[in-house]
Formats: C-alpha cells, structure tokens, sequence
C-alpha cells in the first residue's frame, strides 16, 4: 500500500528539524560551559548533562569533541558570507563590514576564557590548526569579495589588490580579540569600534597610496 507522498515529506521535515534542533542544543550547551569553565576541563559527559542527551547522542552529531570549535569556526564563516550576499547590492559596504566584525565577535569572543581556551586547542591539536587555517583562508577570501565590491563603488582604495586588504583586516580584528582576551575585562565593542576606524582610514579610498621601498643608502652606491 503506498503511502501519500506529502506524509514522507512531512515526515522527512519534522525529522530533520528535530536533528538541527539536537544539534543546536549541544553546541549552545558546549558553547556555555566552555565560556565557564574553558574547553580542556570540559568533559563531554557535562555537555550532554547540559543538553539533556545522550553520550551516544553526542558523537552522532560530533565525532570528537573538538568538532565543536570546527562548528564554531563554520558559523562564523557564515557571518562572512552573508555580509558577502549582503554586500552585493548594498550602496556603501562600511557598514556591512562593521556590522561584520561585530557579528564574529558574538562568538567565541564575548568569553575571554572561551577564546583563550580556543586559540589553546588550535595551537596544540594539528588536525584543528589545519582546519582553522582552511576556514581563516576561505573567510579571506569572502571579505576580499566584499572589498572588490568598495573598489567598484570607489568607496575602498585600489592601488592594494582586495585580498591583500582582506589578509591586513582579518589579522587586525583576530589580534583585536585575541589582545582583549588576553587583557583586563574591558568592553569588547569599544576595542573592535577603535580598531576598525583605524583600518578603515587605511583602506579607504582618501588613504595614502602605499609609496615604494625607499632604496637604502648602501644599496644606491651598489647600483
């Protein structure tokens, strides 16, 4: 006897929404208790406690532990790429990428204790460091779209190639947060604002170009 087609469609929905839901509901109980107590001295055992799952529950959504942060890192790529899209049609991209750097900063950043415990892991864990850097180099190259996009409107400079002033934004704003959580509690919003106003007067339009290597004493008598 078949079934109407609509029901395993329905079905297939409430399934689905139930997995994300799951999966949501771990991560964010990660994401808290790592933001408490840090990533290392935070056993899976407390995090399925907290999400009210089962351990076996855990590993069919994370096979490790440390596909947490790799999660993490993939959302955060998703603020990329939306200011990407948002960027497209947008008359002006400066407050997309203010409203950009703001959005990463949501996550891990408003932890000290969680981005420290972070940077802890990527240091240490070589499969993690690999897979960050892969996501820092596709997050580069997203935001150089975003930059193209103000060379075109000539709101950004274009004597430097866009993915050369996407690498100099994206070292500025990690250093940002990683200077702040290294710091005494401060407002983390004040330092990205600070920081972004000085990039963004280096990479306008108005910046002065970037002049070439000045030719050293010694070096003109060689030539």
């Amino acid at each position: 006897m078949f079934q109407d087609s609509k029901f395993h469609s329905a079905n297939g929905g409430r399934r689905e929404r139930r997995r994300h839901e799951t999966h949501t509901r771990i991560f964010d109980a990660a994401m808290r208790l790592f933001s408490e107590r840090g990533f290392t001295n935070t056993p899976v055992e407390e995090i399925t406690e907290a999400a009210d799952v089962a351990k076996g529950t855990f590993f069919n959504y994370f096979p490790t532990k440390e596909s947490i942060l790799e999660a993490l890192a993939e959302r955060q790529l998703s603020v990329v790429k939306a200011a990407e899209e948002r960027a497209k049609d947008a008359p002006a991209i400066r407050p997309v990428l203010l409203d950009m750097v703001h959005g990463l900063a949501d996550r891990p950043s408003r932890s000290p204790l969680l981005l420290r415990s972070l940077m802890g892991v990527a240091m240490t864990n070589n499969t993690l460091s690999k897979f960050l850097g892969r996501v820092l180099e596709a997050g580069r190259g997203h935001l150089s779209v975003i930059l193209a996009r103000g060379q075109q409107l000539g709101e950004v400079r274009n004597d430097l190639p866009a993915l050369e002033l996407a690498r100099v934004m994206q070292h500025s704003f990690f250093g940002t947060n990683v200077i702040w959580a290294l710091s005494a509690p401060s407002d983390l919003d004040k330092w990205i604002d600070k920081t972004f106003e000085i990039v963004w007067r280096g990479i306008a339009a108005e910046a002065m170009p970037i002049a070439a290597p000045a030719v050293s004493a010694v070096k003109e008598k060689q030539l």
